[in-house]
């Protein structure tokens, strides 16, 4: 195949590369320690909340996620409200700067309701975590006020998941079923189209259960239905699954053997799906040592049909580039190979990449086959770097790259 490369000459004035360094300080703020974030807190202090009510939103939340409160009674004596800060676990969770305050609200007037979010670090889980509210440190003239939510555990999402081992069945036959996130040790309650009970087992420790068989009914219609997958506390999965048509029990059938030998060819081949490559127009690397052109080899297939199966390895070669304005080194070309597909059974290796400079002069392995596993048809490739002198004359150059099999 012949590869081709147009040098053309650079005039006007050219600036060195530019560098560019440093890193948000916001995105460094986001990191939060996990040691900073105890997966549990000790118990909580003892509250003094002179009339001050709280609530939280869920007594569940995911790492990094958000939690929403609510409280009133957050008043002073002359009616104005309190300034509430709002801390995790009385200060055990910290924030990145080392400050322990998540959220700061200033109640109403006469009525003293407070309400807002806190966001949850992202290093913290585990269950038995509050939310404490305190109020005198905010503005001059609060009443001193300290209370605390219920708790809340912090987890991942668990959200009931069904999979079928296959979602086409037979009437009369049963379908394999498995699933996660439910609740721990409960009877899971089968359901057809929600109406008939096809099953009950129960779920795992862990909430899942593994390969359970689910008998479709034999005179269940052939189309789409739905399993729905039900236990306490509201957990409720609905799997789409199709029962398959029967036979018309009125048809008749008979068959037909069909066969095929396949002989040995003996054949070895190798094919390109192009002969030539035209590569880019070089341009001067950032280090502005190189005029640097790339390419991509075109496909190239290779078949062996041969019964011993002993392998083989392909290798390309390139020569000079040659071109009205003189020669150049062919050594100046490299390549990095890869598979692009395998027969099954196939084990089919890359070979290594070969930088330009120390070149293709030199035959290099495009990819080869171990022997035993490389009877099939193989399809290869590579991306091509010509990586010329920046004394090289412009002009149009172009060489072979013999590539070969054995």
């Amino acid at each position: 195949m012949r590869l081709t490369s147009t040098l053309r000459a650079v005039t006007g004035a050219r600036t060195g590369p530019r560098v560019l360094a440093g890193l948000s300080a916001a995105a460094l703020g986001l990191t939060v320690l996990a040691a900073a974030n105890p997966a549990y807190a000790a118990d909580p202090r003892p509250d003094n909340p002179k009339g001050a009510t709280v609530a939280i939103g869920a007594t569940t939340v995911a790492p990094g996620g958000t939690i929403s409160f609510t409280g009133t009674g957050f008043v002073n004596a002359d009616g104005s409200g309190s300034v509430v800060l709002v801390k995790i676990d009385d200060g055990a969770v910290r924030l990145p700067d080392g400050g322990d305050v998540f959220a700061e609200v200033t109640a109403t007037a006469t009525t003293g309701e407070i309400s807002g979010t806190v966001t949850i670090p992202a290093g913290l889980t585990g269950p038995r975590h509050w939310l404490r509210m305190l109020t005198g440190s905010g503005q001059a003239g609060d009443e001193v006020r300290s209370l605390h939510t219920e708790f809340f555990e912090v987890a991942e999402s668990r959200t009931p998941a069904v999979t079928l081992a296959n979602a086409t069945v037979a009437a009369g036959a049963a379908l394999s079923a498995s699933g996660v996130h439910f609740p721990a040790s409960v009877t899971v309650t089968v359901k057809l189209d929600r109406a008939a009970t096809l099953t009950t087992f129960e779920s795992g420790a862990d909430g899942s259960f593994t390969a359970k068989p689910v008998p479709v009914p034999a005179d269940t219609t052939p189309g789409a239905h739905t399993l729905n997958f039900l236990a306490p506390g509201g957990a409720s999965v609905a799997v789409p699954f199709t029962v398959a048509a029967g036979p018309d029990p009125g048809a008749a059938s008979a068959t037909v053997t069909i066969s095929t030998a396949v002989t040995d060819t003996g054949a070895l081949a190798i094919r390109v799906s192009t002969g030539a490559v035209a590569l880019s127009t070089p341009q001067v690397s950032p280090e502005l040592d190189a005029l640097v052109a790339t390419g991509v080899l075109p496909t190239v297939t290779v078949s062996d049909l041969r019964a011993l199966d002993p392998g083989w390895s392909v290798s390309g070669q390139i020569g000079d580039f040659t071109g009205d304005k003189g020669t150049v080194d062919g050594k100046f070309l490299g390549w990095t190979p890869k598979v692009v597909t395998t027969s099954q059974g196939q084990t089919v290796t890359a070979g290594a990449a070969v930088a330009p400079g120390t070149g293709l002069k030199t035959a290099a392995p495009l990819a080869t086959a171990t022997a035993g596993q490389g009877r099939g048809t193989a399809t290869l490739g590579a991306d091509l770097t010509l990586r010329l002198p920046t004394s090289t004359v412009p002009g149009s150059y172009t060489a072979t790259l013999t590539l070969t099999v054995i």
